[in-house]
């Protein structure tokens, strides 16, 4: 996932040694903020225990549930011929294809491209789908936002392929999207960004949609488990002694929804009327959450450590070592956990994303210490 979580390389630098030794007494591992799903499918595939994923976002669930929620490989070169094929000719029958196909092949300078892309995608909005009428001219060229719809339009019937193909489109778009990372606002056609602009938007759907169902489909849990979308605070009341619980909460002090509302808008198939630079949907539509508030994020985390220390839970937390931009710092969870828990600390060099994050020189991914904290029941 472009610019998504530092949890992949943690795993291979201390993270997943932590997870296997400590799951060896535990009955089920969660993962409470499971974000692009990495630790939720390293821990249904090596670890042998069932594995409950939750986050607010429908995105993050579709990616966990697309290989935690199902015991045996697919066929991609199955599944390819069922969805992409099918997809591709869904999106040569759409009465803007042509138009679309004919702009995005002219070689138009940039700052041109995108004008015309966007005038395209505005006056014909009600020719296209979903993705086509939210975003296209914006986040993705005209042909592009045709192949996300034409993705949806053409899932499978089957529940484990569905759930895998829209992870696929989900994955995709993350790698597609005219964007600096998360999603967040569109690149424009300026000196400084048209460049990016068009890099992204002559990338195929299609090639990244094959791309990552070669990955997701041979990947598979050893243990059935669930995802569901939910408020850790609230999930946490839910486990018990017999849970190994992972906890990796946000840091950024710009509400997440703010960044992967396109991701979301795909997972959900649904948007209502968006707006602004951002392409941003209505308030009610974007999760909030509490973690991502100055005022809020310290409660919202002593609350969570305490349900969990409640319950008997084992916990491990991640977490940026210095300040962060909600007002949360590394010092200030490790106390937290002290006074619930036996807590030992372990410090390593990971990469940040750093839009909205850590308080530093805003690059697209910055290198700094991440916190492992293990924390076990008094």
């Amino acid at each position: 996932m472009k610019y998504m979580g530092s949890k992949r390389a943690m795993l291979m630098n201390g993270l997943g040694e932590l997870l296997r030794i400590e799951a060896k007494t535990c009955h089920r591992v969660v993962d409470l903020f499971c974000g692009s799903a990495s630790v939720s499918w390293f821990s249904a595939q090596e670890l042998g225990k069932p594995v409950l994923a939750t986050d607010l976002q429908e995105y993050a669930v579709v990616l966990a549930e697309s290989v935690i929620g199902r015991e045996s490989p697919i066929c991609a070169k199955q599944i390819k011929g069922i969805w992409l094929r099918r997809a591709s000719d869904v999106r040569k029958s759409y009465s803007v294809w042509t138009k679309a196909q004919k702009l995005d092949s002219r070689g138009l300078n940039t700052a041109a491209w995108s004008k015309q892309a966007r005038t395209l995608c505005d006056e014909k909005a009600s020719c296209g789908g979903l993705i086509w009428r939210s975003y296209g001219g914006h986040y993705f060229s005209p042909t592009q936002a045709l192949a996300f719809d034409a993705m949806l339009e053409s899932l499978p019937e089957g529940y484990n392929e569905r759930k895998v193909c829209l992870a696929a489109a989900i994955i995709a778009a993350s790698k597609c999207v005219a964007a600096p990372g998360h999603t967040a606002q569109p690149f424009r056609a300026s000196r400084t960004a048209a460049k990016f602009l068009r890099e992204a938007w002559l990338r195929d759907p299609f090639h990244y949609a094959m791309e990552a169902l070669n990955m997701l489909c041979h990947k598979h849990a050893l243990r059935r488990g669930e995802a569901k979308v939910g408020d850790a605070n609230i999930i946490a009341t839910e486990l018990n002694e017999n849970d190994l619980v992972f906890v990796d909460p946000p840091y950024s002090g710009v509400h997440y929804s703010r960044f992967y509302h396109v991701l979301e808008t795909i997972a959900r198939g649904r948007c209502g009327n968006v707006e602004g630079v951002g392409r941003y949907p209505p308030s009610s539509e974007r999760p909030m959450s509490r973690y991502s508030r100055k005022r809020e994020s310290t409660q919202a985390m002593k609350e969570l450590l305490s349900k969990l220390s409640s319950r008997g839970c084992k916990v491990i937390v991640t977490f940026p070592a210095g300040e962060c931009s909600n007002g949360l710092t590394g010092s200030n969870v490790e106390r937290m956990a002290k006074a619930l828990f036996h807590v030992e600390r372990k410090v390593i060099i990971s990469c940040f994303s750093t839009l909205g994050g850590n308080n530093h020189y805003r690059k697209a991914r910055s290198v700094g210490k991440e916190m492992i904290l293990m924390l076990s029941p008094d």
